[in-house]
């Protein structure tokens, strides 16, 4: 710890110098925390998955509907506990831009199986009675002033009586403790909107199965999709973990895109930060002769140029790494999306590593520059 004062006076030396490196190297930090923070989010949400949880859908594509006829044969395959059809759109309230999701299941069958969606018991009851009832979510409830015991009118899509105006009584409201952003949504009856609809009408964009028994989750999805095998309406039944894969491998390959930018970022600010520490030493050449003359010996010197290079980089690592924890909910807020995004433990363990390892490369040739340098060449300006 003596040598402490000595190694921060050299970094702070030049200070525009340092003040660039700095920034070059908190910025490359800031993204490899926001990219990265945001990748193992996803991964760990779809860690979480319940496995329990099946979704049917069409062999053809996901968002093909499938007849509601399909519902009592999903019911008696063997193992499954309960099943919901569901179907999604969006509606308006009041004025545009104030959307509101619409999700119409069946909503005993619905909260059963999404034990995280929590809703009182007495409004849960209240919701099964009535045909017109919806529950909201808390987050939404909260961006539009809605209460329970509101009765709320929407625009959406075409009914049978010509219309697109939408009424439900608003009979209950569910949180999802766990992901605030989820409940964002109206739940509310499949068989209301079903019979009300124009297009679509006694279809399903996917039916949700809860397996009695998670250890055969696997065997009971094979076992619905082998009672639609060679029908006009084949299904394709993925766990709730695969279906998030699959969503998400359907917009970009996220491995591949967040290690390409960071590698190439990586690449370059390692080009940059090893040109200015080079510079840096060979501007010190006659001070570190110096320090050669009182008595530091060549490795000592080496140390101390390496021990410069970790803790700058170190220090300007954890700040690009703050700076993008705190970003990084603003970010999930921005986007909607229901994702734990606090930087995980494990992305701040590898930006150090990293930042070692940046500071060990781009700091190995001044430090051998500064173990082999000879005093009297040194002082002599050779």
């Amino acid at each position: 710890m003596k040598y402490l004062p000595l190694v921060w006076a050299g970094i702070w030396r030049k200070k525009s110098r340092a003040i660039l490196m700095l920034l070059q190297i908190a910025s490359a930090f800031l993204l490899f925390g926001l990219l990265q923070g945001f990748n193992s989010s996803i991964k760990v949400a779809i860690s979480k998955a319940h496995a329990d949880r099946l979704y049917v859908g069409s062999s053809v594509s996901l968002g093909d509907p499938l007849p509601i006829s399909l519902l009592g044969r999903i019911q008696s395959v063997p193992g499954v506990k309960v099943v919901t059809p569901l179907v999604q759109f969006p509606g308006q309230y009041q004025r545009p831009g104030q959307g509101v999701p619409i999700t119409a299941v069946d909503p005993s069958a619905f909260f059963e199986m999404f034990p995280d969606y929590s809703i009182d018991r007495d409004q849960l009851a209240a919701l099964k009675a009535n045909r017109t009832g919806a529950a909201i979510g808390a987050a939404l409830a909260e961006r539009y002033g809605i209460k329970v015991g509101d009765r709320i009118t929407l625009q959406s899509q075409v009914r049978t009586d010509g219309t697109n105006v939408w009424v439900f009584d608003i009979v209950g409201m569910y949180t999802v403790p766990e992901q605030e952003a989820a409940a964002a949504a109206l739940i509310v009856h499949y068989d209301y909107v079903n019979e009300a609809r124009v297009l679509g009408r006694d279809t399903a964009i996917v039916f949700i199965v809860l397996a009695e028994d998670v250890s055969r989750a696997t065997a009971i999805g094979l076992d619905i999709d082998n009672t639609f095998a060679n029908s006009s309406h084949e299904t394709r039944t993925q766990s709730e973990g695969d279906l998030f894969t699959t969503q998400i491998q359907r917009v970009a390959d996220l491995d591949f895109i967040v290690s390409g930018i960071v590698g190439a970022v990586f690449f370059g600010l390692l080009l940059a930060v090893s040109a200015l520490m080079m510079q840096g030493i060979r501007e010190r050449t006659p001070e570190l002769a110096v320090l050669k003359t009182l008595g530091f010996g060549d490795r000592l010197v080496m140390t101390l140029i390496l021990a410069e290079a970790i803790l700058f980089c170190l220090f300007a690592a954890g700040l690009g790494l703050a700076i993008s924890a705190f970003l990084l909910p603003a970010a999930r807020a921005s986007i909607n999306i229901g994702l734990n995004t606090h930087l995980p433990p494990l992305v701040l363990a590898a930006g150090a590593g990293f930042a070692v390892l940046l500071a060990l490369i781009s700091g190995a040739v001044p430090a051998w520059r500064g173990l082999r340098l000879q005093v009297a060449d040194a002082l002599a300006d050779r």
